[in-house]
């Protein structure tokens, strides 16, 4: 079976009629949409026109939400629960935040309790 690896691959011409596209989460087609074309050629070296089929890949994976304080001079502060001086401001990061498929695009805070 002929093999097609994204991100190194761009056309495989092959023998046989099924094409293997081994995507995985080092070589990911990236979400959206990617047409593939075959062309075939039958053995008096006659050309078909091209047929396409669009695959979209769709991102449903949750990103992961990661809240650290930060202190004074800027170092993390990774605990789940950090007690800050009454009165004193402090400030919070969520920049280790990731998505598997994509980037994370919207930081939402909200105070749940108060």
């Amino acid at each position: 079976m002929a093999k097609f690896v994204p991100g190194t691959d761009t056309s495989i011409k092959s023998d046989e009629p099924l094409l293997d596209v081994a995507a995985s989460a080092n070589t990911p087609l990236k979400p959206g949409k990617h047409v593939f074309q075959l062309v075939v050629t039958d053995d008096s070296g006659n050309a078909s026109a091209p047929a396409n089929i669009t695959i979209i890949i769709v991102d449903s994976a949750r990103p992961t939400a990661v809240i650290d304080m930060l202190d004074a001079t800027g170092g993390r502060v990774p605990d789940p629960e950090v007690k800050v001086p009454f009165g004193q401001a402090f400030r919070l990061s969520g920049d280790r935040s990731s998505d598997v498929g994509g980037a994370v695009k919207v930081w939402n805070w909200t105070l749940v309790r108060g």
